[in-house]
């Protein structure tokens, strides 16, 4: 009978043992499998959406998509997106020179030329059109061709629902 409760003690020796150790594994196995942990974690403040500015401009393919940007941007609603549509589609005529000055800075002159067409049968200030692109990305009408760049982007304004007007 002695030998009987060393052995009753020492199997609740290790019972005791092997469920602190299944205990300890479950524990500490909640977070890798994806269950909240037992401790209370202070959740961190959400950082704010950092913009990086991925618009450095160094190439002629990049200024002339910089235009597309920006006449897509003033697009504002269905009317304006087909007249842009109409536009890209007539012209496809689309040249990027480099323009440095004397500090070091420099821009992109981006135009669109299409006065090789011998029949022109679309708005005449389409034919020729150029736009000022610089480094940063940022993308202004030229007053170039008679600022034909400034009446495409006032023709997509025109188009675009005023959101004024809208809240009214």
């Amino acid at each position: 009978m002695k030998h009987f409760t060393i052995k009753k003690k020492v199997l609740k020796l290790i019972f005791i043992i092997a469920m602190l150790a299944a205990l300890l594994v479950a524990v500490t196995s909640c977070e890798e499998l994806g269950f909240p942990s037992a401790t209370p974690q202070e959740t961190p403040e959400p950082e704010p959406v950092k913009t990086v500015s991925s618009t450095a401009v160094n190439s002629r393919d990049a200024a002339i998509l910089s235009v597309y940007q920006r006449l897509l941007d003033l697009a504002g609603g269905y009317d304006a997106k087909m007249y842009l549509s109409d536009f890209y589609t007539t012209c496809d005529n689309w040249t990027a020179k480099s323009d440095y000055f004397k500090d070091g800075s420099g821009t992109w002159h981006v135009t669109v030329d299409m006065t090789a067409a011998e029949e022109w049968a679309f708005r005449p200030y389409w034919q020729q059109a150029s736009w000022l692109v610089f480094k940063d990305g940022k993308v202004i009408p030229s007053n170039l061709f008679r600022a034909n760049a400034l009446r495409i982007e006032a023709d997509l304004q025109a188009l675009s629902p005023n959101p004024k007007a809208e809240q009214d």
